[in-house]
């Protein structure tokens, strides 16, 4: 899905270097934000919740002190040629159209060529670009890229599925829907390849949504 013609996945900023917050403004709107709901004359409500929101969403946006273009490495390949799967991978990300969380599971497929990474590494580099304002379609393209630009393979794949709270919210019910975004480029778009990884991908219901 490289190169789509949708307008809003094709901004200039980049998800790196690390981001900033300020609580202090956060902290604020949300003040803000309760008074508009109509939860201003709630004493408690109006002296904790503000603040306790902010520090969650600056927690949410910037997990630690975290540059991840100097955290992420890579290693000699020792020889490997065919697919390495990285499956079920945990990520929390938030709906940049309702700022409310969506809970994922990544499963990742490469053929190397000179590079390896540490498995760490790759869902380090996942969360870290999960972990803001995100569309799922954005989301799978900037991690493929990373991902691309750092071990140079000679093909590489990224499925995502996601459950998402706003759906829950609006429909007052608990979120089944599973939100699935791929993008393979490579050798991973040939069926030898692509065909293990999607098989791994769909293999079950993710176990995030219950049963």
């Amino acid at each position: 899905m490289k190169g789509g013609g949708m307008a809003e996945l094709e901004e200039a900023a980049s998800p790196l270097p690390p981001k900033r917050v300020d609580v202090d403004a956060i902290e604020t709107a949300v003040g803000d934000l309760l008074r508009g709901l109509g939860q201003g004359d709630k004493a408690e409500v109006m002296a904790q919740t503000p603040r306790r929101v902010a520090e969650l969403y600056a927690q949410s946006i910037n997990p630690g002190d975290i540059d991840i273009e100097e955290d992420f490495k890579v290693f000699d390949n020792p020889g490997l040629d065919d697919l390495i799967l990285v499956n079920d991978v945990h990520y929390v990300s938030m709906c940049e159209h309702h700022l409310a969380p969506a809970f994922g599971i990544a499963h990742l497929g490469y053929v190397p060529d000179r590079k390896v990474a540490g498995y760490s590494k790759l869902k380090k580099g996942l969360n870290y670009l999960s972990r803001q304002p995100q569309l799922n379609e954005r989301l799978v393209v900037q991690a493929v890229d990373f991902l691309e630009s750092r071990l140079q393979p000679k093909g590489i794949g990224l499925i995502l599925r996601s459950a998402h709270c706003c759906i829950a919210l609006r429909t007052n019910a608990p979120s089944q829907e599973v939100v699935t975004v791929a993008d393979l480029r490579g050798v991973l778009r040939e069926d030898r390849y692509r065909q293990p990884l999607w098989s791994s991908a769909v293999a079950e219901r993710p176990s995030f949504l219950g049963r």
